[in-house]
């Protein structure tokens, strides 16, 4: 009995539920064992969360959703278990496809046939993902191949594209356009064609063959030898399901009329002959290395210190002797084609493009190699074994075990950003075309940048004015809050002051009350009393009477402030 599926879905449904909770948790929601999942998943072209994605979102850190392609309302049927099944392509028959010599080297529209070695018993349970292959219901393992004069041969299956590689269409196209160029046609890397073209036995163009074509040198086109291998091979389209393709034009910044004159020289640029005389700039710069060359080379011999010489100019210590003339080379050819441009070359070497200064930086690769002694070193190595005999405590040479020698592959950065190397796809002269571009593109690149600083460098300063508006605000703020605190602390304190003394004059009235009642008063203390209502009234802020001795008491003081004292011998 055909076993049920655990769950139906859609596949936005599906989507939805492993980008909410993961995918290991929707396999452990609906019991579905996670590799058997994971594999329907797969087959059904749902795109599911990178590695990192939970953690950055758990710490709060920008993450990328990858979008569900078309078609999103396709049911798909998830099963617990999905046995494998092997597969293998019928071949179509040879006499169904003719091309003749007037016919385009295009592969024409063909059916692949997919047919299982064995029947699959689920399979014929399985509903066909709908909206995935607009074909009839019986025809269940028919893939419709989708091609076009101006697109390579594709097929899709589950929504995900194939390409089918045709061993004489894909011999034809390498050598008529580069590796690199191939590639972008089918959506994969130039890696991936170079392994196609492994696979299939065809012969790739040499390096250097499309920059001796360029030059209009002769080249030589190896033939398509005979092989055993098969004749077609097909390989997922890794730039298209899950990638969606950049909108971003070439030079789109330009005018329509200046990006074609441009494009029109990058496809015609050409490596001058190596007698060609160079640009002036380039031999004066030359010069300029030749002779700092010479000064290190005498620092060396009379053991000075290199850290107080002159900076090395550009490509003075990046690359080899043997390799100057090539970057010099491809400099002139880039200058050449762009000074009627406009553009122009410093003593530096900087291009100058739109009025942005361009830098180019050229290095070169180093092979790592076990070092061969020299004469100088032997004798120290012969010496540390003679005093090794007569001293224990003698003390071995430090010589390097390897050398690290140029060789000769040079690698150019244009604005520190875009890079081009040699490789075995292709070497820097191949490439100038899209040198020169990145060069036009840099400088809108570099006005980009200075213009986001600048505004960074506006709002940073901004930021920094307000704040020190804040901090002047604030101190303002805080100097009239401690004015206004002290002058209430001086008034209270003068209030307690006046009490204090009010206080004194009232118990000295009581007490002059309590005089007066105790009996019969003499002359004497009568005129006691006056005097001391005198003193109360001279207390007595309310009154405030000036004494004849004391003068005028300032009730406003403290206690000791307005303290009585004997009068010293000086006062």
């Amino acid at each position: 009995m055909a076993e049920e599926p655990a769950i139906e879905m859609t596949r936005k449904q599906l989507y939805d539920e492993i980008w909410e909770i993961s995918a290991a948790g929707v396999a452990k929601k609906y019991d579905i064992p996670y590799s058997q999942f994971m594999k329907q998943i797969k087959e059904a072209a749902i795109p599911i969360p990178p590695s990192g994605y939970w953690t950055k979102l758990s710490f709060g850190k920008p993450v990328t959703k990858i979008e569900l392609n078309e078609p999103t309302n396709a049911i798909v049927p998830i099963y617990k278990t999905v046995p494998s099944t092997q597969t293998k392509k019928i071949k179509a028959d040879p006499k169904a496809k003719k091309v003749t010599k007037n016919q385009s080297n295009r592969p024409e529209e063909t059916q692949v046939l997919i047919v299982p070695d064995k029947p699959n018993p689920i399979e014929a349970t399985i509903p066909a993902i709908k909206a995935v292959v607009s074909a009839p219901s019986t025809e269940k393992n028919k893939v419709i191949v989708a091609s076009t004069l101006d697109e390579p041969e594709t097929y899709t299956r589950y929504g995900q594209t194939y390409n089918v590689y045709s061993r004489d269409t894909l011999y034809k196209e390498v050598w008529d356009s580069p590796v690199t160029e191939v590639a972008k046609r089918y959506k994969v890397s130039d890696v991936a064609i170079h392994k196609v073209c492994k696979a299939l036995d065809i012969p790739t163009p040499p390096l250097g063959y499309w920059a001796k074509l360029r030059a209009g040198k002769p080249v030589t086109i190896i033939p398509l030898p005979k092989s055993d291998k098969a004749i077609q091979k097909t390989g997922i389209q890794t730039g298209i399901t899950y990638q969606p393709q950049s909108t971003k034009e070439t030079l789109e910044f330009l005018g329509e009329e200046d990006r074609s004159v441009i494009l029109a020289v990058a496809s015609q640029i050409l490596l001058p002959d190596e007698e060609a005389r160079m640009h002036p700039q380039i031999i004066s710069h030359r010069k300029t290395i030749v002779e700092w060359k010479k000064q290190q080379k005498n620092s060396d011999n009379r053991g000075w210190n290199k850290q107080n010489s002159e900076p090395a100019p550009f490509l003075a210590d990046t690359i080899s002797d043997e390799a100057l003339p090539r970057a010099c080379r491809i400099i002139d050819a880039l200058i050449k084609a762009t000074e009627p441009l406009g553009c122009s070359l410093t003593n530096s070497l900087d291009f100058i493009v739109n009025g942005e200064k361009v830098q180019l930086y050229f290095s070169e690769s180093k092979d790592k190699v076990n070092h061969i002694p020299t004469k100088d070193e032997n004798m120290q190595l012969l010496k540390y074994e003679e005093e090794r005999k007569r001293h224990s405590w003698a003390t071995k040479p430090q010589i390097r075990k390897y050398d690290h020698i140029f060789n000769g592959k040079l690698s150019l950065t244009v604005n520190g950003q875009k890079n081009f190397r040699d490789c075995k796809s292709y070497i820097l002269e191949e490439r100038l075309g899209d040198i020169m571009i990145e060069l036009f593109e840099a400088p809108e690149v570099i006005k980009k940048d200075r213009i986001a600083r600048e505004e960074a460098e506006r709002k940073a300063r901004e930021a920094r004015e307000d704040a020190e508006r804040r901090r002047q605000e604030e101190e303002r703020r805080r100097e009239e809050r401690r004015k206004r605190y002290n002058i209430e602390v001086d008034r209270t304190l003068s209030l307690t002051n006046l009490a204090d003394d009010y206080d004194t004059a009232c118990k000295i009235r009581r007490y002059i009350t309590v005089v007066e009642a105790s009996g019969s008063l003499s002359n004497e203390k009568l005129e006691w009393i006056e005097w001391a209502k005198a003193k109360a009234d001279w207390y007595d802020p309310t009154i405030a009477k000036e004494d004849d001795v004391f003068g005028k008491r300032e009730h406003e003081r403290n206690r000791d402030q307005k303290k009585l004292e004997h009068a010293g011998y000086w006062r």
